[in-house]
């Protein structure tokens, strides 16, 4: 039995999947992606010799809620405060119909648009309507966001782990209005009561020293070995050492190898990296060992929702990968909500 326990997580609701005691699943469920989403924002300034402007769309957001929209992607009627012939004449202080193409990246700002896709789940006959009706509300109004109901979040989070892992799931949460959701809305699940147990939630799973290497530089492998781990704005590097360990031949590099595949590909889906990926794994001599370890690696990544892809095994004996974005990564959300 393994668990999925929902608790305050850096002052953050944030659901931990523990499968046999160790932390395979991270989700800041506050932190969802904003990508989609559909608001009445207000035009902060126009930038002339960009021919575009910055539009504000979450009030309470500070620079997390302004996004940069192009003049050029502005259709006449998305205008909402007034009406104008041509989208130039945009202004300062125009309340305008703005969807998010490209969530927020590192120090690069939100990218929108307002020629609006509308989902196929959205509640609004067609854009005709959902402008009538965004016409009638005052700037930086939700119109259509595509975070899920925690209810929803936790059961398809259950059923993935246990595709993945094949081992049954216990829900668990510290926190009695997520107990009350869940449960009213058909979702097995336990509450873990502090002062029953005379013991948190916290200390209960040591998820502070569980969770403690997500943000470290080096990690540490079973076998002595360990990775070193760096983010930068272009690109993630991971360099796998062997450590002190003496039996320095092909058969161990290979066993160690995969040992750190798998605890570097838990640390990617964890830290929500994306973006290219460069693994530089420890060199083999052994061609037949080498080419068991790169199928080893493109099996080991083949079921990833975030779609991480395989590229090439450079010269250098690097190996490349890309890897879809969905969310900001572990180190920038947690940057954010500290901010």
């Amino acid at each position: 039995m393994s668990e999925l326990l929902i608790t305050n997580w850096h002052d953050e609701l944030t659901i931990l999947g523990l499968i046999d005691g160790k932390v395979e699943y991270l989700d800041i469920v506050s932190d969802n992606n904003r990508t989609g989403n559909i608001y009445t924002g207000r035009v902060e300034n126009k930038v002339g010799n960009l021919d575009s402007v910055f539009v504000r769309f979450e009030n309470d957001k500070g620079k997390h809620g302004i996004g940069f929209l192009p003049i050029k992607d502005i259709p006449v009627n998305c205008i909402l405060n007034r009406k104008i012939a041509e989208s130039s004449e945009v202004r300062s202080g125009d309340i305008v119909l703005v969807q998010i193409k490209a969530d927020e990246q590192k120090t690069k700002q939100a990218r929108l648009t307002s020629k609006i896709k509308l989902p196929k789940d959205s509640t609004y006959e067609n854009l005709d309507k959902l402008i009538e009706i965004a016409s009638t509300r005052c700037e930086y109004q939700l119109l259509f966001g595509n975070s899920k109901p925690l209810h929803q979040l936790v059961s398809e989070t259950v059923l993935k782990l246990f595709d993945t892992f094949e081992t049954e799931i216990k829900v668990l949460t510290d926190l009695k209005d997520v107990f009350d959701e869940l449960s009213s809305n058909y979702v097995e699940c336990s509450f873990y009561d502090e002062e029953t147990e005379r013991i948190s939630l916290f200390v209960k799973y040591s998820l502070t020293s569980k969770t403690d290497d997500l943000f470290k530089k080096k990690v540490w492998l079973p076998s002595g070995g360990y990775l070193i781990i760096e983010q930068t704005e272009t690109l993630n590097l991971i360099d796998v050492n062997s450590g002190k360990n003496l039996k320095k031949n092909d058969k161990f590099f290979l066993e160690l190898n995969k040992e750190a595949a798998i605890e570097a590909y838990r640390q990617i889906r964890l830290r929500n990296l994306s973006g290219m990926i460069l693994i530089d794994f420890v060199s083999m001599k052994d061609k037949n060992m080498s080419q068991e370890f790169t199928d080893f690696v493109q099996e080991l990544i083949a079921g990833d929702e975030r779609k991480m892809k395989f590229i090439d095994l450079t010269g250098l004996g690097i190996m490349e990968f890309t890897r879809d974005k969905f969310k900001k990564t572990l180190k920038e959300t947690i940057d954010y909500i500290k901010k």
